[in-house]
């Protein structure tokens, strides 16, 4: 298993939110692996687009938030970036189990899939426009694809109470996500909890809660305190209306 050289602490770099890099740094925390922080906030197009991203490019062209710097190797892309945590981690570690290692690969996809329907309910991208229109279009997106996509998944379970057993993998992690996002919506639109009908869903979802390994995530910053979505855009940001954004941070994170 291909894993971090002590002292060599890798680098993750995201939006100042929660996002898609959220399970990569409850990956982190999980395995209580030092790592370098950067999160880019209101200073982005200063910090990202006219600082670190044309020096990653010059590493991997495809470089994108999030990212993951291990050593002189550039990691990008969402899934790919947690599949690559996941087997540096250990998180991932099917022993050469095609079957397995597929399966999780179909949680982090089928989650994706979950993750772009909400964000065209969240961001004004699509059909939702304004914040006085996302009430509605969630309580719609909930009903229709968000629910059809929670029956799949919840149907992905076996024993549980994670997708492949007593463990969660990368996959779980992703979804654990979203899932979080959906509850924590829900409840904010006074809906009724997210998770009644998906029994399964509801015991992952509260099995990662109570991961003794996870409690100095869940009592961090990068959780409590930071937006779900893009507050520069957003309808909703799972924060209070005071909230301030701010600009980019870099910190060691130490275990």
């Amino acid at each position: 298993m291909a894993t971090f050289a002590a002292g060599d602490a890798p680098t993750l770099g995201y939006h100042k939110i929660r996002g898609l890099a959220a399970p990569l740094r409850m990956m982190l925390y999980a395995k209580k692996q030092a790592h370098k922080s950067v999160a880019y906030g209101a200073d982005m197009p200063d910090a990202w687009f006219g600082g670190d991203k044309p020096e990653l490019q010059k590493k991997n062209t495809c470089a994108n938030l999030p990212y993951v710097v291990d050593g002189d190797v550039v990691v990008t892309q969402s899934n790919t970036c947690a599949l690559y945590l996941g087997a540096k981690l250990g998180i991932d570690a099917f022993g050469g189990d095609l079957v397995k290692a597929t399966t999780n690969h179909t949680v982090l996809d089928q989650t994706m899939d979950l993750r772009n329907d909400l964000m065209k309910v969240v961001y004004p991208f699509g059909s939702t426009k304004t914040p006085e229109e996302f009430p509605e279009a969630f309580k719609k997106h909930f009903a229709k694809s968000a629910s059809a996509t929670l029956k799949k998944l919840e149907g992905f379970i076996g024993a549980g109470p994670f997708v492949l057993g007593a463990d969660p993998r990368s996959g779980d992690f992703m979804l654990f996500e979203m899932l979080d996002q959906h509850v924590s919506i829900a409840c904010e639109l006074g809906e009724p909890p997210a998770l009644t009908d998906y029994p399964k869903l509801r015991a992952l979802h509260q099995a990662m809660k109570m991961r003794p390994e996870l409690q100095a995530y869940f009592a961090a910053p990068c959780y409590r305190a930071w937006a779900q979505n893009n507050p520069v855009y957003t309808h909703y940001t799972g924060q209070p209306a005071d909230f301030e954004y701010g600009d980019t941070v870099r910190e060691d994170v130490k275990f």
